[in-house]
């Protein structure tokens, strides 16, 4: 550090240096300042001191929001950053985790006053109360480093706090449609859908759920340019969420995949197809979706649950859930011989995992197919 001796005009003089503090963690430039002092002693505290306030600062000069008094206050303006960075579905969640657990404990409370321990007794309670307190758990922890951005404090209070122990939820067996059941009910829904199209569609729509083991959204969401009859298939590349009416990417990059379909379910599509048209002339325009009416862009999970729910009740069968259809079709597969590499592609698994603990126990008949095949490789012994 080099100091200089400088002569005012009224004859006095001072020293002055300009020192370097580091490079701005915001910004990415090398900041430097100049200290006056009437000796060089006071210039170099001057200095020191300097260095040490830019360093608590986050060595940054980036000028603080001083408007951003509370936790409610810092969760819009990181919200307002963070909705551009994320899968609506992401974000839905992420107002849901603020809206339900964050702010109705914390938003009125000023940042400086949440400390370490505030924080973890937050959370300590919050993992009480809910299985998901480690996602409440992260919002609120990029929450805050996202106010040491703005300089509105000076650490994060979140950072180093334990995370309690998650509770074992009692695994859910899944739920698929027994086989007469299901005969019952396909029976049922293809004498219903020639009384009218909207009948018809549903047919369609439950048909193609146990055909493919698309989710519903997936469903939903999908379009006339996504099937190819000719080649026997179908991309799923998007969802339809229901919550934010938005059509969105698939749930991961796994579910991003083309499926194969059998002959029969490729002529109901071009049966139904030709109907629909049909339909759509009669109103005039055309169709772009899949399950699109001239009363409806997207086929709603609520409204489709509705429909299956009466269908059960009116065949005295046990209830199942639109999901059920996915299992199913995991069973019929996993029982006529498909391995479980393939069944994770076509289910859009993002690892082989989930789909061995989902679906592992489904495939019973082939288990019991084993003890034949040892008594095979016994006699040729």
């Amino acid at each position: 550090m080099k100091i200089k001796e400088v002569t005012k005009k009224d004859g006095s003089i001072i020293y002055r240096a300009n020192i370097y503090l580091g490079v701005d963690q915001v910004t990415g430039k090398k900041v430097k300042t100049n200290v006056t002092g009437r000796t060089q002693k006071e210039v170099r505290q001057k200095a020191k001191q300097a260095e040490y306030n830019f360093k608590q600062s986050g060595s940054t000069r980036f000028c603080a929001q001083t408007d951003i008094k509370t936790v409610q206050e810092l969760s819009e303006s990181w919200l307002a950053n963070y909705q551009h960075t994320v899968k609506p579905q992401t974000l839905r969640n992420t107002k849901s985790y603020l809206k339900n657990h964050i702010l109705p404990r914390l938003g009125d409370m000023r940042l400086e006053k949440l400390s370490p321990p505030v924080a973890q007794a937050f959370i300590n309670d919050l993992a009480k109360r809910t299985n998901q307190f480690d996602k409440a758990r992260s919002v609120l922890s990029r929450m805050f480093r996202y106010a040491i951005v703005l300089q509105l404090v000076q650490y994060n209070p979140v950072r180093d706090t334990l995370v309690p122990r998650k509770k074992q939820p009692a695994k859910k067996k899944v739920k698929y449609i027994q086989s007469d059941h299901l005969k019952k009910f396909l029976d049922h829904i293809d004498k219903l859908a020639q009384k009218d199209f909207t009948r018809y569609g549903y047919m369609v729509a439950f048909r193609l759920l146990l055909a493919t083991g698309m989710r519903i959204g997936e469903l939903s969401a999908l379009e006339w340019p996504d099937i190819n009859l000719e080649g026997h298939s179908i991309r799923i590349n998007k969802t339809y969420l229901q919550e934010i009416k938005q059509v969105g990417e698939t749930k991961t990059k796994a579910g991003e995949r083309v499926v194969s379909i059998d002959k029969a379910t490729v002529l109901m599509l071009k049966q139904y197809q030709n109907r629909q048209r049909v339909v759509f002339l009669e109103v005039g325009g055309a169709p772009t979706r899949v399950f699109e009416t001239p009363t409806r862009l997207y086929l709603t999970r609520n409204n489709f649950q509705r429909v299956l729910d009466r269908h059960c009740e009116k065949l005295e069968i046990p209830r199942v859930t639109l999901h059920a259809f996915r299992h199913t079709h995991a069973s019929l597969l996993l029982n006529a011989g498909i391995s479980y590499k393939e069944l994770q592609h076509r289910l859009g698994h993002s690892n082989i995992t989930l789909t061995l603990d989902t679906y592992s126990h489904l495939s019973k008949d082939k288990e019991k197919e084993a003890v034949s095949y040892y008594e095979k490789a016994l006699a040729s012994l």
